[in-house]
Formats: C-alpha cells, structure tokens, sequence
C-alpha cells in the first residue's frame, strides 16, 4: 500500500490506544499504520490448531518441521517447514485441489491474518474513514475468513515471513529492515520445500503485492494469476513525490517491538524494474474506499512530504491497467484490510481467477 503497515500480533484486547500508536507510528502504506492486522495471542507455530484470538500463548516446544507431502496427498499442514540453509518458515495449508493460492501478507503480517475477519456488526464498518488501526478490538479468527473460505473450493496455503511472531515455532528470524530479494527467494524456497504444484495464484496484501511481483517477474512459469488487494506496487514512484518517497521509504524501514518486521521500499522498487517484465496472467485489483486517518498520527509523524490516500488509489489504477487485469474492484466498504472488512469480497475475486486459471 501507499503507507507503512503493521498491525503487531497480540496487540488487540490488551493494549490500550497508546500503544497501538506506537504500532502505528513503525509499521507498508503511505503512513504507518493498518496491515498489522491478525492480531490474536495465540503464539502459533505448533502441529496442532493454533489458539483462539482470545487465548494468551503458552510456552511450547519447537514443533517438528512438517515432511514434504506429496503433490497427490495434499493434507493439512500447520507448523514449521525446513526450506534449507538451516532456515524454517511457519506455514499453514488447507483444502485440495489445483491451482493452489498463495496468500502474501502486508508488512508484520502473517498466516493470522487471513484466518481472521472483523465482526460484521462493528460499527467501524459504518465509519466513513479507515479506524481499524486504531482499534484494539473487533478481530477474531474466523471460518468466514478468506484463508478459510478459498480452502473450501482449492488448496489455499500461508505463511510467516521473518520477524512477524517470535519465541518457539515460528519462523527462522533474519536481521531487519530486509530487502525484498530475501523476501521473494523465501518465498520461492517455501514453495519449493512444500512440493506444492505450481503454478500458483498468488493472493498478496500492501506489502506483499511487491513479493508476489518480483517472484512473478523473477518466476513467470510458477505463477497462473494475480489477485491485488489493496497491495503497494512500484508504480507509487511515478505517483509521489521524491521527498514522499523518501519518508515512505524511512518509515517502512523502521522497526519496534511491536512490528519487527522493516522493509526498503526503494530499493524493492529498483530491484522490481531491473527483473524481467511481468508475465500476463489473469489478475484482479481491489483497492480501498475508506481513506486512511492521517489525522489520528501524533504531530512529529504529519511533518514533511507523505503519500496521500488519493496517491495509492492513483497507483492501484495504474497496476490495474499495467496487469491487464480482468477487475479492478474499487467500491469494496472497506479500509486498507479489505481481507479483514470484505472477506468474502476478496474471496469472490480469489475465485474469479481461480475458475480462469481452471
């Protein structure tokens, strides 16, 4: 997205306005804040069912890496899965099926946050602008989430990039702010060590939608469609201007206890336009309606140039042109988490392009 999302895990229900802004003020859009959006406690990374948003985590041994399964077998895995170099990536698989989804979280992002959903009956649904990165209520894990919903008509996998949970079971942790070489070749080992059929519809979210666009250009033969929801893209750098793209690029690079994960912003735009053109796949852009709340950023974080709500609908539009694609959804009621807000929105594109794909 336009900003620097991260929503941190395990901030929901227990930390006050307060400390979501401290959320807020370090995590991929334009300002700091949504994306963090899967914010249950529930610690993850073992072989059984991870806990409900609600449960504290407990202490647990490392699980066991989950074996390769076979592309016929299918079966559902959750835990961790060796990708070599003594590195583990937490993943989560569900359904059968072919083509398999791939879903990319935004910046301090993970498999949580497409199990969840945000309670149809919160009035933050009537809200004219985006309040979901303020709030500290309203998320649940949900069988009406998207991760849950795709996995009910094809194989549908996600996973934790580095940095996103810490402690036992969770993904092998790196030195951060990254550059988006790491994040795309983690994700093409994953695929890789899974032994998943490709090719692959990739699902991205804000920050995710620049990995899914380097794997595509870097991968074009592993990926059969694109579905962009409310995703950053480097086309942003046509659109602002290059004092905007210089705080963008601070403030996606800063990191905290709370959103560990950095990314550069620059230079996942240098690296995109030096790869191979992006191939031609069926794809689908969803953009948000609800503009971003700038207003509710403490004062040190408004100075200077920043991306503004209507620079990221320019960019989507702009994406949605260069991608050919079939859609570009744009009244979706919905914040920067459209997954979140609209699952089943988000899922009905997800299916669109599954079925061309098919």
């Amino acid at each position: 997205m336009a900003w620097s999302a991260g929503r941190a895990h395990g901030v929901r229900g227990v930390r006050g306005v307060r400390g979501v802004l401290a959320v807020v003020v370090s995590c991929a859009l334009a300002w700091g804040a949504a994306g963090c959006a899967g914010a249950s406690a529930s610690g993850g990374g073992s072989v059984s069912p991870p806990a409900t948003a609600a449960a504290p985590p407990s202490p647990r041994p490392p699980p066991a890496p989950s074996p390769t399964p076979t592309a016929r077998e299918q079966r559902d895995i959750t835990g961790l899965v060796d990708v070599g170099g003594g590195r583990k990536i937490y993943t989560e698989c569900r359904g059968k099926g072919s083509p398999t989804v791939i879903l990319i979280a935004g910046k301090g992002n993970g498999v949580e946050d497409w199990r969840s959903v945000l309670d149809p009956a919160d009035p933050i649904h009537q809200a004219p602008g985006d309040d979901l990165p303020w709030r500290t209520t309203g998320l649940h894990l949900s069988d009406d989430s998207v991760f849950t919903r795709v996995s009910r008509f094809t194989r549908v996998c996600a996973y934790d990039r580095p940095g996103i949970r810490v402690g036992p079971g969770t993904t092998t942790p790196r030195p951060q702010p990254h550059t988006l070489d790491l994040a795309a070749d983690d994700l093409n080992a994953l695929l890789t060590a899974l032994g998943e059929p490709g090719p692959y519809v990739l699902v991205a979210h804000s920050y995710g939608g620049l990995i899914a666009t380097l794997y595509a250009r870097t991968h074009p033969r592993n990926v059969a469609g694109l579905v962009m929801v409310d995703t950053v893209t480097e086309l942003m750098a046509d659109v602002i201007s290059p004092g905007a793209l210089r705080n963008w690029d601070a403030t996606n690079a800063r990191t905290s206890p709370q959103v560990r994960e950095g990314v550069h912003i620059i230079d996942a735009f240098r690296r995109i336009n030096a790869a191979p053109p992006m191939p031609r796949v069926p794809a689908v852009v969803l953009s948000a309606d609800k503009p971003w709340r700038l207003d509710l950023l403490p004062p040190e974080e408004r100075k200077g140039e920043r991306v503004a709500f209507k620079d990221s609908l320019t960019a989507l539009d702009r994406l949605s042109k260069a991608l050919h694609a079939e859609k570009h959804i744009t009244r979706t009621n919905s914040g920067h988490d459209i997954y979140l807000y609209s699952p089943q929105l988000v899922t009905d594109a997800i299916r669109t392009v599954v079925d061309d794909v098919r």
